[in-house]
């Protein structure tokens, strides 16, 4: 049976095989090859393309694309840099949280069927998604120039940097909504999630390192180097399938907000890292996580000098270069490899929600398992929310 997922970001569908209790998840959006356009393109080029990859997350696959290039050309950024990427990077994640959980997944809670129903239904609710929403907007705009496709950005640095009366209008902006970053956690803790366990990896990036824990034991990680990706995050082609699947050595993986609290810690007792469906609770911990770490981040821009300062590049560079960061859904990997004039010869690029998609399905199969008592329209309502609660980008997934 074939199921249409609505209120994700792409098209897919779901066929599920109610005699064997099995799930797959078929992407159907024709592959756009990003990898195959950006050979033959200047290094510059890079971080312009990757972007129109996706619309709801085009700066983290500016700023890994940015990496990626600066580490085959042996370039290491300024502190001002680095801060005014972090700072974009905020501005990204809280973004796409707030899209994901008040307009795509809150409907399913609170009995609407689309979120142009949200105002009457919680006005309060929808008034803070509003006001996230463009605070997280103008961070992405007085930093990168606009709010998608960043067009500020450079190799080592900016082409433009925010001034200090930007900054401290945002900061205001910021302080103004940091109570409906709160009010954010508390709608989703709220919420009475479907019950589900599955033993799953849950990897995040840290540093120069994956980090890997099992959702019923997060105290044991394990450790690889990103340099290291392609080894241990396999991809296979699947016959139903646009999108490519991976496992992170040999294991249904999920990547993304419950990942990362499993990895770096959270004091978060509600959470319960072997359901899935609490990925929601995670992305709102973290939607006021990036809101006070961007208020930390232009509280120092505007105590130290903002300039495109000069950047340390090798005389000898390797011309081999991988970028990582971690984007709303996961860990993002670009690698990039360039001729001596500095053009493209090879590009790779794996997202989040290709690592995502066999844990959906090792996760749906679990819910059929686990949930017996409801009728096949229960089912597949609830189905088609733990598709939604890993928030699945499909067009990164077929990129």
């Amino acid at each position: 049976m074939n199921n249409f997922i609505a209120k994700i970001e792409g098209h897919g569908n779901l066929n599920i095989d109610w005699d064997a209790g099995e799930v797959k998840l078929n992407i159907f959006e024709g592959e756009r090859l990003f990898e195959g356009i950006l050979v033959g393109r200047t290094a510059e080029e890079m971080a312009w393309i990757t972007p129109r990859i996706c619309g709801v997350c085009p700066t983290a696959h500016n700023l890994a694309s940015l990496n990626a290039i600066e580490n085959a050309l042996g370039i290491k950024p300024s502190k001002t840099t680095v801060l005014l990427r972090d700072l974009m990077q905020c501005g990204q994640m809280i973004q796409s949280h707030v899209l994901h959980l008040f307009f795509l997944v809150l409907p399913d809670y609170i009995g609407i069927d689309r979120a142009t129903e949200l105002a009457p239904k919680n006005p309060a609710a929808f008034k803070d998604a509003l006001s996230l929403k463009e605070v997280s907007d103008k961070i992405v705009q007085i930093v990168g120039g606009r709010i998608v496709h960043p067009t500020t950005t450079t190799i080592g640095g900016f082409h433009k940097v925010p001034t200090k009366s930007a900054l401290k209008v945002l900061l205001k902006k910021l302080k103004e909504t940091e109570d409906a970053a709160r009010k954010t956690i508390q709608i989703f803790e709220g919420i009475e999630y479907p019950e589900l366990k599955v033993d799953l990896k849950l990897a995040a990036q840290e540093g120069e390192y994956i980090i890997a824990v099992s959702s019923t034991d997060i105290e044991k990680k394990d450790k690889s180097l990103i340099t290291d990706y392609k080894k241990n995050i396999e991809e296979e082609v699947r016959e139903y399938s646009t999108a490519k699947f991976s496992k992170y050595k040999g294991e249904e993986t999920l990547v993304g907000s419950l990942a990362r609290l499993a990895v770096f810690g959270s004091s978060a007792s509600k959470i319960d890292f072997t359901n899935p469906f609490h990925n929601n609770i995670a992305q709102a911990i973290e939607t006021l996580y990036y809101h006070q770490k961007a208020i930390e981040i232009v509280e120092k821009l505007l105590e130290m000098k903002i300039n495109a300062e000069a950047i340390k590049q090798s005389s000898n560079p390797s011309l081999k270069g991988i970028g990582s960061t971690e984007a709303p859904r996961g860990g993002l990997y670009h690698e990039v490899h360039l001729s001596q004039d500095n053009d493209i010869i090879y590009a790779n690029i794996i997202t989040p929600t290709v690592q995502n998609l066999t844990s959906i399905e090792k996760s749906a199969k679990a819910l059929l398992g686990q949930t017996k008592n409801k009728s096949r329209e229960e089912m597949e309502k609830l189905l088609t929310m733990l598709v939604r609660a890993y928030d699945p980008c499909i067009s990164c997934s077929a990129h």
